[in-house]
């Protein structure tokens, strides 16, 4: 498995144009560095402080976006970006979300209003929380064209192909609208750390691994480059199967298959307790065949929490929670 990347910007390809109230206007770029470099461009933004009302920056989607600097009220569309604004000491901007169904460590948002689903997003609220900057991601990007007719709209999706990557370049974004890179780049260090000791941990285990989502008893599989699959990505585990189909829904697989394949470790995502539908199926584990396997039989049938890595993924405290999770094998 190939090592994770040490700490570096990859291709975050932001366009920061600070738009003086007269008629000064200043743009600077970051490209992609393997180090930080936010002395000289802090020093930058920190002398157009006072001046600056607007700026431009370039979003995952590569939309390019004009939004008022340091906004204060913030339409938040997706789990994963509460996170990460929650992470960054943001929680009181946030005046709208979609999602009725909150992760435990986001529970803070529970009060906030909610506006229709992350499928279905209620512009009529949306207008009427007049917020200075609107943020989607994932499930809720496809609303993107009519929110940013309410107001700057930014698209912070995750890719599942490149983790922490693009959890790095959504924090550096967020730190950049709001002023707190330092703080940002603080963050991106602490995770980072942990992430290659976990992912050195990982690689020397040789344990064999396979990420499984159990929904109302049916099981699907998810391998590297897969919506789940920072497991072998990122974290280093070694990948049971190395031809797991790559599918946002995961590739269906049997009882049978688990059994023939024999991971030292079955990873279960179960949905169903994440979102909610027919919770007549009984539990994995009880299955017969399932407890056949090798992880069965060693304890290393491991249940992660559906509302982080279902319901939250992109979000910084959602990425530590995932790791810790993992790493409990390793002991």
């Amino acid at each position: 498995m190939k090592k994770t990347r040490a700490l570096k910007w990859s291709a975050i390809l932001l366009t920061v144009i600070l738009a003086a109230c007269g008629d000064n206007q200043m743009e600077t770029d970051a490209i992609e560095t393997s180090e930080p470099e936010t002395a000289d461009r802090g020093e930058d933004l920190q002398a157009d402080d006072e001046s600056s009302s607007t700026l431009t920056l370039v979003d995952a989607a590569g939309n390019s976006v004009e939004l008022p600097e340091n906004p204060q009220s913030i339409a938040v569309f997706d789990n994963g970006q509460l996170d990460n604004l929650s992470t960054l000491g943001l929680s009181e901007r946030v005046v709208l979300t979609a999602s009725p169904n909150l992760p435990e460590h986001l529970s803070a948002f529970e009060e906030v209003d909610v506006a229709g689903s992350f499928f279905e997003i209620d512009l009529e609220v949306t207008h009427a929380a007049e917020p200075d900057l609107i943020i989607v991601a994932g499930r809720s990007s496809a609303a993107y064209d009519d929110l940013k007719a309410i107001a700057p709209t930014i698209d912070l999706s995750n890719d599942s192909t490149d983790y922490f990557s693009s959890i790095e370049s959504n924090l550096m974004r967020l730190g950049i609208i709001f002023d707190l890179e330092a703080e940002a780049e603080n963050v991106i260090a602490e995770l980072n750390n942990e992430l290659e000791e976990l992912n050195e941990q990982a690689e020397a285990s040789d344990l064999t691994t396979l990420v499984a989502m159990y929904n109302e008893g049916s099981l699907s599989a998810y391998g590297p480059g897969s919506r789940f699959g920072v497991v072998h990505d990122a974290f280093g585990f070694q990948a049971i199967d190395e031809g797991v189909e790559e599918s946002n829904h995961g590739m269906e697989i049997t009882y049978e298959y688990v059994l023939e394949k024999d991971p030292d470790v079955l990873f279960v995502i179960d949905r169903t307790a994440a979102i909610g539908g027919d919770t007549s199926s009984a539990p994995l584990e009880d299955n017969p065949i399932i407890q056949q396997t090798t992880a069965y039989q060693n304890s290393q049938l491991t249940y992660l929490s559906p509302s982080a890595w279902y319901l939250a993924e992109g979000g910084a405290g959602t990425f530590r929670i995932m790791m810790e999770e993992v790493s409990q094998v390793l002991n």
